[in-house]
């Protein structure tokens, strides 16, 4: 790929891992470690992007999270050089992915940007995974729950997925086998992470996170599983509390609420959530007092996403702040102890 290369990691792991990477790189190379500003937004893009081409590198390394991972993304884009991502957490499908999501800097989504190609190489260290507080694990569990969910309205409606083409009967496999694995073995592989062992369990698990979830929502689609999740981010007058994936599980919901979905299937849902610890109510989101003012400014952020436009029925904001608020009633009901099937 070339013989010099951009480093963009946070601070902490430019310290943990850069001897690792020198070692790993040996002699002849030239390794320039910069530091991530801590959001993906234009400008921390834009910076990163200056020292690429002042240095003239010929590819970009991002060691990190999801939001360091597309900010690398977009800057081997920028200057046309191959990305090679070492997750640091399984807490996202971003590693692989051909898409990065750029915020602003008040925490607002810009937009989501798609890729001709994805990662050249994406090195998933299982230890380094382990090692890593168990919550980025179960929140990337939680960015997997959707995969499932959002391809199926794809899929049965004939929409395109995320390369504006149609899902295939592999892909659809491949969205399914996420949920699967995600309720055979979540459990076990958070139990094997928070003990720090490798298990077949928690390898199934980084798996899911890391690759088959981002394979499946790239190659099936989505519908407003996430779409809930960038309302929230609309919020400008609050902090971000939680991670991705700690969203998104209850974004997910919402949008079974809005498909009407059977009890058994929500209780299914509610259920493996609690039994990783996922949010299943707004309370969980740090989101418990939102005032009618912030539900309409939710409301109007998801229908704005193009997510639900892939649903074969219109979208109001009535229906959007009906779901949230159904959810965040059934999610609680399911903390007192009660179930719908109960």
């Amino acid at each position: 790929m070339g013989s010099s290369f951009l480093i963009i990691a946070s601070k902490n792991r430019i310290h943990d891992l850069s001897e690792r990477v020198k070692a790993g790189f040996g002699n002849g190379y030239k390794l320039i470690f910069s530091v991530f500003g801590g959001e993906c937004s234009r400008k921390e893009i834009e910076r990163q992007t200056a020292i690429a081409v002042k240095e003239k590198c010929d590819g970009v390394i991002g060691i990190g999270g999801g939001k360091v991972i597309d900010t690398v993304k977009m800057v081997g884009n920028q200057v046309n050089a191959p990305v090679v991502v070492v997750p640091t957490i399984a807490a996202s499908d971003a590693s692989t992915s051909a898409l990065a999501v750029v915020y602003n800097d008040d925490g607002s989504l810009e937009k989501e940007v798609h890729f001709n190609n994805n990662p050249e190489i994406v090195l998933v260290d299982t230890e380094i995974i382990m090692n890593a507080p168990v919550r980025f694990l179960v929140a990337g569990m939680g960015d997997a729950l959707s995969t499932w969910f959002g391809a199926l309205v794809v899929y049965q409606q004939y929409k395109n997925n995320e390369f504006g083409a149609k899902p295939t009967e592999a892909s659809m496999a491949i969205s399914r086998l996420s949920f699967d694995i995600l309720t055979r073995h979540g459990l076990a592989a958070k139990i094997a992470c928070e003990n720090k062992v490798i298990t077949k369990d928690l390898n199934k698990i980084i798996e899911c996170n890391v690759l088959l979830s981002g394979l499946g929502m790239e190659s099936s689609g989505g519908a407003s599983d996430h779409s809930f999740y960038y309302g929230f981010c609309a919020l400008t007058n609050r902090k971000e509390t939680k991670l991705h994936g700690e969203y998104v599980p209850f974004s997910t919901i919402c949008m079974l609420i809005l498909e009407g979905a059977s009890k058994e299937e929500l209780d299914e849902i509610y259920k493996f959530c609690m039994s990783v610890s996922l949010p299943i109510c707004l309370e969980d989101l740090d989101l418990g007092d939102l005032t009618e003012e912030e539900y309409v400014t939710i409301a109007r952020s998801v229908m704005e996403q193009e997510g639900p436009k892939n649903h074969p029925f219109e979208i109001e904001e009535a229906d959007v702040i009906g779901a949230l608020k159904t959810a965040d009633v059934m999610g609680q009901m399911y903390k007192s102890g009660s179930s719908l099937l109960s």
